[in-house]
């Protein structure tokens, strides 16, 4: 029996593939150098390992609320109107298994067929595959490197027709590292103005900036706190990938369709999760590790960029936020697919495809410097090297 269409468009994350292209390569014995995923390279914090073991010691390991516990959803509040100063009623909080299954949940959550969706290229691409499965249609807006990756409001208002449903904005970006301004947003809620236009507001980086910027929240602008869902999570500025990890935080008039929805998708996160991510909310500004972790990233990625810049057939901008570097290698002469593949090859050196985040991403490769500063190091070596070698071919 054949699957049902909406699947026809998936494939597997070519990110994956790429690094199991690699280590298949180093279990042949090569010397590979990976800047590919986007993991951070440090433990999980101790305090919130520990929250967890005793969570389990102390039962937690009954059925949660589909929504996570009251004292979940308040350490977010807590967090957000402490760091980010927004002010939410805990009943607007949804736990959820990640930032992925938030994504998914609040794209199924209101697009139906032929609704129209605003996706930023280049963008990690799990939005755009959700919205395929619901039966929508993707328009992409531009981010480019010559508008310093910011929204082009020209454009965006271009694109906005009356069957735009939604916009997904990702500020800090991956694949970019580029982060919206506060004039830039201001700049989308005028255009929204009068528009029933929802916003899906990622902010799983938002913790990770850097030289002073802050990640503004489209909800801190007035006329879009009630079109604004926010996803967030655990993953990054935790450094909790394996714990799936995260939450929504919805305008009230949608809670009550969410929490059923969500219900129905996961029937909630562990308990013994919930308590460990209550104790990382609440406990991280005693123990500072969130920034910690974001100025041993700060010092890689301004060692990375120098050296970069360095070169004749690369470069880069400064990102001002998350873990990655969207690398220009247009003067290669070669498309960013071939030369992902040469640099693996012929210098052990893996990135990623800027492609792979959207035709905007033809020209670029994204690099994750959430790898340690000897590995950096090594990596840039290498680059002078492929850097040498296309001098000499006449590049």
């Amino acid at each position: 029996m054949k699957t049902a269409d909406r699947l026809e468009s998936l494939q597997l994350s070519k990110i994956r593939m790429l690094s199991a292209k690699v280590a298949e390569m180093q279990a042949q014995g090569r010397e590979m150098h990976m800047f590919t995923l986007g993991q951070p390279d440090f433990p999980t914090p101790s305090y919130i390992s520990e929250a967890c073991k005793k969570a389990i010691d102390d039962g937690y390991t009954t059925y949660p609320d589909y929504s996570g516990t009251p004292a979940f959803r308040q350490a977010v509040c807590d967090k957000y109107e402490r760091e980010n100063g927004l002010k939410f009623d805990e009943q607007q909080v949804i736990s959820t298994c990640g930032a992925a299954q938030a994504a998914y949940l609040v794209l199924t959550s209101f697009l139906n067929p032929g609704d129209e969706v605003l996706i930023p290229n280049p963008m990690y691409n799990i939005y755009e595959k959700i919205a395929e499965i619901c039966g929508a249609v993707v328009k992409t807006y531009a981010l480019k490197e010559e508008n310093d990756f910011q929204i082009d409001l020209a454009e965006l208002e271009k694109l906005i027709t009356p069957k735009t449903k939604m916009m997904v904005i990702c500020s800090p970006n991956n694949p970019i590292g580029g982060v919206l301004t506060r004039e830039n947003l201001e700049g989308v809620a005028k255009i929204m103005e009068n528009k029933d236009i929802i916003i899906c507001s990622d902010e799983i980086y938002e913790r990770l900036v850097y030289d002073g910027v802050k990640a503004v929240s489209p909800a801190l602008i007035p006329s879009l706190r009630e079109k604004t869902i926010i996803i967030n999570g655990f993953s990054k500025a935790f450094s909790m990938t394996g714990w799936r990890a995260g939450y929504v935080i919805t305008p009230m008039q949608y809670q009550e369709k969410l929490y059923i929805h969500c219900g129905f998708q996961i029937s909630g996160i562990p308990a013994f999760v919930l308590e460990a991510c209550t104790t990382a909310l609440n406990d991280e500004p005693k123990y500072n590790t969130v920034e910690k972790m974001r100025g041993e990233f700060e010092k890689r990625r301004n060692y990375m960029v120098e050296e970069i810049n360095k070169t004749k057939h690369f470069s880069c901008l400064m990102p001002k936020g998350a873990f990655y570097i969207f690398m220009n290698i247009k003067k290669t002469g070669m498309t960013s697919a071939e030369c992902i593949d040469w640099l693996i090859v012929n210098y052990g050196v893996a990135m990623v495809t800027g492609t792979i985040f959207g035709s905007e991403g033809e020209g670029f490769v994204r690099i994750s410097y959430a790898a340690s500063m000897d590995e950096i190091k090594a990596g840039c070596k290498l680059l002078h090297e492929a850097d040498a070698a296309l001098e000499a071919m006449g590049k």
